[in-house]
């Protein structure tokens, strides 16, 4: 195949994909791009001259890939390690590492564009079944899959001479880490701007989720809350710690402040997928929402159950089995808490059952660890991160 043919079936492959999954397509066009032949594989990202570059070696990619849509299936990849900031996260750890290579790509590969077919030699968890025996679960963060790769082989394979992406130059960025960083956000920033009035395509919720917590401006999960609070119903009550304000300069006559209604229900996942390390970290959270909102704040654990913490100072935790979030809404009403009331604050790990949950409940504010998205299909509330 000459360089003009080559060519060709690349601009072909990014028009498709932009036409299959416009938001992956769009990350790509906002990345430079540049041919290099002496490349180790068809596709990697590197950092150089202060800007992130797609580097494509014409040669290996038309020897792996030999249509359009096999070449935006392999661009559809290269956007998701963009979008999961997979060259940020594991640019330290990157030289010679197979456990990452696993890892990553098998994290990514899951959110494909299907109408594409398959990404030829690609590691999935069929693959890592074949190899093992061992059918490893869906939709976990990349962190996790190399935790359970590295468990299951003693010597780790390597993705081999035949994988098209390569990860070895993750570690280009050097010591550029907060320019890296600002580099890859603004990637897929402008993506996100490319696709506004187009839309986004058909992508996996979890996708959006991960694209939302770069777009998406963040604040304080405090603020959030106390905001919340602050939107709720509420009432007035007189109070000599306050002037009138019809009429201040009598000091005989009573001022006003407001109470809040609301009550705020907490709950802790207790299930066997949280580490103590977390439950640590959702028990000091828990002791500052205590302290800080101004509302009846009840707190609970739950894993396909709920459970009374009556003091969090002296609760011991007793690892649960699964986690179920429906239990959590069933419980709320079978206690008879307000709907429109309650302001409830589910502290996990984002791992629970995947469909769709029954609740009249709005106010509702998940706080998951960085890097970890909700299981639920169509997510509501607000996800925030402590």
């Amino acid at each position: 195949m000459n360089s003009s043919q080559t060519n060709n079936l690349i601009i072909d492959g990014i028009k498709t994909l932009l036409d299959e999954a416009p938001f992956y397509g769009h990350v790509i066009m906002n990345l430079s791009r540049e041919m290099d032949v002496n490349a180790q594989n068809a596709l990697s990202l590197k950092w150089q001259a202060h800007q992130w570059l797609l580097v494509i070696n014409p040669k290996i990619l038309t020897q792996l890939l030999t249509n359009h849509k096999q070449i935006a299936l392999a661009l559809a990849h290269e956007a998701l390690h963009i979008i999961w900031q997979h060259p940020l996260r594991y640019a330290k750890e990157r030289r010679q590492n197979n456990v990452v290579d696993i890892g990553t790509d098998i994290a990514v590969n899951q959110y494909l564009p299907q109408t594409l077919g398959e990404l030829p030699h690609a590691m999935t968890l069929q693959t890592i079944f074949d190899m093992s025996g061992k059918l490893l679960p869906l939709h976990e963060d990349s962190s996790t899959y190399m935790a359970l790769v590295a468990q299951l082989f003693d010597n780790v394979p390597s993705l081999g001479q035949d994988n098209v992406d390569g990860h070895g130059s993750w570690s280009s960025i050097g010591t550029a880490t907060e320019e890296s960083a600002a580099a890859l956000a603004l990637v897929i920033k402008k993506a996100d701007e490319d696709t506004k009035l187009s839309g986004r395509g058909k992508i996996d919720s979890r996708v959006q989720q991960q694209i939302d917590e770069i777009v998406v401006p963040k604040r304080h999960w405090r603020s959030v809350l106390r905001m919340g609070l602050s939107q709720m119903p509420n009432k007035r009550q007189s109070s000599r710690a306050r002037f009138n304000r019809r009429q201040a300069y009598r000091l005989d006559l009573l001022g006003e402040i407001s109470t809040y209604d609301a009550q705020v229900a907490v709950f802790i996942d207790n299930s066997a997928s949280i580490s103590n390390q977390q439950v640590g970290q959702m028990l000091a959270t828990v002791l500052q929402l205590t302290q800080q909102l101004d509302a009846d704040v009840r707190v609970f654990s739950f894993d396909t159950q709920v459970h009374d913490i009556k003091k969090v100072t002296k609760w011991v935790r007793h690892a649960g089995g699964g986690t179920t979030f429906q239990c959590i809404f069933d419980t709320l009403l079978e206690r008879q808490f307000n709907p429109m009331q309650t302001v409830v604050i589910i502290l996990t790990d984002g791992e629970g059952e995947k469909s769709q949950l029954k609740t009249k409940f709005k106010h509702v504010y998940w706080l998951l660890p960085p890097q970890k998205t909700l299981s639920i299909q169509k997510p509501f509330g607000q996800i925030l991160r402590f």
